[in-house]
């Protein structure tokens, strides 16, 4: 269970979010330990057996004891051949997490093995290095016990094997008296034999089960010696993940083994609740800040937003680990938070709770797991975030808010969404999924009014406007750039719609203003709008006539960039693109022909094209689209691929025009 990261792993298990810590380590000294001697098999692994393979697992065999209190001992002997030049520099480095407060751990072997036999030993004290994590300081917090060991394999070279040799001891349980946890039976390269034994007393019974299991790669049994349950696994043969762009964590889509004590997510959820509810207490000075930011708010959106800004903006993300109950999880008290104007995320959202209840709403603290949705099937506390939620008068949880989230006008922000989370409560709930903002919230909206010239010439102005995460967006673009760079972008952004199109007469709103939402406009001309056939019949092609007319279509639908899948695609956001388009008509002209309007709903997505016309004096085009869903199954990716096809096919189609006599 427990893996050192190379450089390249490292990027699939590690996800840099305001964290706690679950997975933790810690070097000691044990005395030299006996390892497998023969080597025979490892002629198995030559490239004409694994032609596409940069490295393979060519045997690992891991034991984890465990006691009826949850402690355990785990031993894990590691074999892992090089192929090629790619997977000697992502093998290069080993890193592993290192936290003081949970665990210990002894890396006595540590070896390469030629392919002649020969063994290269690793000197420790020249090769490796000990620091304090930076994925916990790149996020302002300071944890002196978790530690990163990074240990470099001087020598490796195509063809050889690594070899290592790892005891760990967890003297310390995040949740007392129990034991759970995950292993992949599938990498990123080949398995060719990974042995798994989890060993323990009866009296804590556990529950497993392989998701996402590879026909025939898997087997299991069982045996019983006096009190202890002995279970044994063995992964065999097992193709590698082939990685896609934006598909979810590897730990979500490959074959792996759960295994817990915890008979549900209730008893997570009661066990935070316990942690965490006497931390809540509040001061007089947390009362008196409450009283004047809710003074002259009526509605609860109002008293919510007002609370929730003054702990997302005023106290700062930032905070140093030093809890001694279960460090990592356990927030400090809510008075030294406020009166520090400081604190990480579990602290943060501790405070908010304490403020918000202060304000007469039930609020609680919220685990959630960012970028990984966890399986419902076996409760493992695998969160990484704490946020919080205020329930509506039916007791339903209304507003989810990230008070660590200092700058967006959103209460929770958009990559938030689809987490699973877990109320912390006395009575207990179960895991859900924070559901998707509705596509409407996050809005671009494109208003285009013009007129058709004599000089078959567009003529008109342009208005747009964004809401949510479009909003959002726009601001995070422009904020850092000067005014003349401000212009400068935005006179980009039409063009890359229509090239064609002439600019004049910019203006738009101060992206430092949260206060309303972000505008702009200009007029515009479009040069050659209608191109004549013959005397009597043209085409033209709308100012409308756009692929990617939003901020946000060509940049989430651009992930879907392959024929076919067999991961999900993520694409991160729901949104809504609004173009609406009033021409018009040149008198000289007297008919219209128009395309088909357009109708495409589906569970993922909703495309509309609709033309009104008022006589021969106006046309209105209205095109909407909508994203429903965060993420689309490789079953269904052929829907968006198709979506992009009929985009781009139909801001093609003309409108055929008839020139009056």
């Amino acid at each position: 269970m427990l893996r050192p990261f190379s450089s390249h792993m490292r990027q699939q298990f590690i996800n840099i979010v305001p964290a706690m810590v679950f997975f933790s380590i810690l070097a000691i000294s044990y005395p030299a330990a006996a390892a497998t001697q023969n080597f025979a098999f490892l002629a198995q692994i030559t490239r004409r057996q694994y032609p596409h393979a940069h490295a393979v697992l060519a045997l690992e065999k891991e034991t984890i004891t465990y006691a009826a209190n949850g402690t355990s001992r785990a031993e894990d002997e590691v074999f892992l051949t090089i192929l090629d030049e790619q997977g000697k520099q992502e093998h290069g480095v080993l890193s592993f997490q290192v936290n003081r407060s949970y665990a210990k751990l002894d890396i006595p072997l540590l070896e390469i093995i030629k392919p002649d036999g020969r063994l290269l030993s690793v000197d420790f004290e020249k090769n490796s290095r000990e620091d304090t994590s930076t994925r916990n300081s790149r996020m302002n917090i300071y944890n002196p016990n978790q530690r990163t060991i990074n240990i470099f394999l001087p020598g490796l070279e195509i063809g050889d094997t690594i070899h290592y040799l790892t005891r760990q001891e967890r003297f310390k349980t995040i949740i007392p008296d129990q034991m759970y946890g995950m292993v992949l039976g599938q990498y990123l390269f080949p398995i060719r034999t990974y042995h798994f034994t989890l060993k323990g007393p009866a009296s804590l019974p556990i529950n497993h089960l392989i998701k996402d299991e590879v026909a025939g790669c898997v087997s299991y049994h069982e045996e019983k010696e006096k009190n202890l349950v002995i279970r044994n696994w063995t992964f065999k043969d097992v193709p590698p993940v082939v990685p896609e762009p934006s598909m979810p964590p590897l730990r979500q889509v490959a074959m792996r083994l759960l295994f817990s004590s915890l008979d549900s997510w209730e008893q997570i959820s009661r066990w935070y609740h316990e942690l965490v509810e006497p931390k809540l207490k509040p001061t007089p000075e947390m009362t008196e800040m409450v009283a004047t930011l809710t003074a002259g708010k009526h509605t609860a959106e109002e008293k919510i937003t007002a609370v929730y800004y003054f702990v997302a903006q005023q106290v700062r993300y930032m905070g140093i680990t030093t809890e001694t109950d279960r460090p990592g999880f356990e927030p400090h008290d809510v008075g030294l938070t406020f009166s520090r104007r400081h604190g990480v995320c579990r602290d943060k959202a501790a405070l908010l709770v304490s403020m918000l209840r202060l304000a007469g709403f039930a609020a609680n603290p919220v685990l959630i797991s960012l970028d990984e949705k966890l399986d419902r099937e076996i409760p493992l506390p695998y969160f990484n975030h704490a946020i919080t939620v205020a329930s509506n008068s039916k007791g339903e949880p209304a507003w989810f808010m990230d008070p660590t989230s200092e700058t967006s006008r959103q209460l929770l922000p958009d990559y938030e969404r689809d987490a699973s989370y877990l109320i912390a409560d006395q009575q207990g709930t179960s895991l859900s999924l924070i559901p998707p903002v509705l596509p409407e919230e996050n809005r671009f909206s494109l208003h285009i009014n013009d007129r058709i010239q004599p000089d078959n010439s567009l003529a008109g102005t342009i208005t747009a406007t964004c809401r949510g995460f479009a909003d959002t967006a726009m601001r995070s673009l422009l904020m850092r750039r000067s005014r003349e760079e401000q212009k400068d972008f935005l006179e980009q952004m039409i063009l890359r719609r229509r090239p064609e199109i002439k600019v004049t007469n910019l203006n738009w709103s101060d992206p430092a203003d949260r206060a309303t939402l972000f505008t702009f406009s200009c007029s515009f001309s479009l040069p050659d709008a209608i191109r004549w056939l013959d005397q009597q019949r043209g085409i033209f092609l709308p100012a409308s006539n756009m692929a990617d007319p939003g901020i946000l279509d060509r940049w989430i639908l651009g992930k879907a960039d392959m024929t076919t899948r067999s991961y999900p695609l993520r694409l991160g956001y729901t949104y809504s693109t609004v173009v609406e388009e009033q021409i018009a008509a040149n008198p000289l002209l007297q008919q219209l022909e128009l395309p088909p309007a357009t109708a495409i709903d589906t569970k993922y997505f909703n495309y509309q094209t609709l033309y009104v016309g008022k006589g021969e004096e106006q046309l209105t085009i209205t095109r909407t689209f909508a994203l429903k869903q965060l993420e689309v199954p490789a079953a269904s990716y052929q829907e968006i691929t198709s979506l992009q096809h009929d985009r781009n096919q139909e801001v093609l189609l003309p409108i055929l025009i008839t020139r009056k006599p």
